[in-house]
């Protein structure tokens, strides 16, 4: 039921769903973000897979520089920021199914992180559901608090957090998709 009211409204709103979480360690220095978005399609799981698996086509406002592997292929390594070692692999596929992608450990302004995206996708009727949870450890390495932990809890970054996956990322994967 819930595909055909998506299915109705799809000129109308984006179907999308998203929540966004800050949980922090018994540490004090570590904390969890884990981030949930979801957005279906009006096309088959094997023509949303050929574009979500060519990830620099819908994550555009990345850099997306290819480091190593194979475009499209499990060991791809893109790096995301220009001048930044902040890589992502694509570590495992399913394909028409299953996405993985991990954050590869990197420190940035004091943090060290890693993290891992998995995306699935399920095919009801012609319309395909797409889930990504992305789950990401942050430990500050510095004295007193965490900036980047404080950026993070903001409401302006959470709003532009979610604008950019749920408007723009899947907003983008759903128009190559839909334009098959």
């Amino acid at each position: 039921m819930k595909s055909i009211i998506c299915l109705a409204t799809l000129l109308i709103a984006s179907c999308a769903t998203a929540s966004d979480t800050i949980t922090a360690e018994p540490d004090g220095n570590s904390y969890s973000y884990v981030s949930q978005y979801t957005v279906e399609i009006g096309a088959s799981a094997d023509t949303v897979w050929a574009h979500l698996i060519d990830i620099s086509s819908w994550m555009y406002e990345f850099e997306m520089a290819l480091v190593s592997g194979t475009p499209n292929q499990e060991g791809e390594v893109r790096r995301l920021y220009e001048g930044q070692d902040f890589l992502i692999q694509i570590t495992k596929t399913i394909p028409d199914d299953l996405l993985v992608i991990s954050n590869l450990p990197v420190t940035f302004n004091g943090e060290s992180s890693t993290g891992v995206a998995v995306v699935t996708l399920d095919e009801v009727e012609g319309i395909t559901t797409v889930r990504v949870i992305m789950s990401r450890r942050y430990t500050w390495d510095g004295t007193g608090d965490n900036p980047q932990k404080a950026v993070r809890e903001s409401q302006e970054f959470n709003e532009r957090t979610r604008a950019m996956w749920e408007n723009r990322f899947l907003g983008r994967l759903r128009e190559l998709a839909e334009s098959q």
